[in-house]
């Protein structure tokens, strides 16, 4: 690889490492939007959980931006270093050790841990919230029927299953 060539590479490399840091960063301010959702939720202000919903929206739309910057530099550090473009992390990293950009990969793979780590608890935190709105729904809707004069008895079947009896 001649010189030219290697320092366009590193300043890829360099370039697609602060990507990866900076979706860390956006993942961590998404997971404590999603924390701060589930607080309005739970104090049922409504203002608060419109504003930070918006905010999840505007960021979901910045990171989107990220991984599309993320695939076009790593299209392009497969073209300096004429292999295939990567589909999957682990498969460019196998590439970049091969060129002992040692520093890059190990910093890429901790990179890498940290947003997986990230991303499982927001994953979680979803599944909180919608259990909770899933409640609130369920609660609502019985609130609903209780003024329209109608209660919702429930009974198991022989099978185990739930069947509504509604009486008047």
């Amino acid at each position: 690889m001649e010189d030219t060539n290697k320092i366009a590479l590193k300043l890829k490399l360099d370039l697609l490492s602060t990507l990866w840091q900076e979706f860390c960063e956006k993942h961590t301010e998404l997971y404590e939007l999603t924390c701060d959702e589930y607080m309005h939720l739970l104090s049922s202000d409504l203002e608060l959980l419109e504003e930070t919903v918006d905010q999840k929206a505007k960021l979901l739309d910045l990171i989107a931006e990220l991984e599309n910057h993320r695939q076009e530099v790593t299209a392009e550090v497969a073209q300096l270093m004429n292999i295939e473009t990567p589909t999957k992390l682990g498969d460019l990293l196998v590439e970049v050790k091969k060129i002992e950009e040692l520093e890059f990969a190990s910093r890429i793979e901790k990179l890498n841990l940290v947003l997986l780590d990230i991303i499982e608890k927001i994953q979680d935190q979803n599944k909180k919230n919608q259990v909770f709105l899933n409640k609130a729904i369920h609660s609502l809707r019985e609130l609903k029927e209780s003024f329209t004069g109608k209660t919702n008895y429930k009974t198991y079947s022989s099978k185990g299953m739930t069947k509504s009896n509604l009486s008047l």
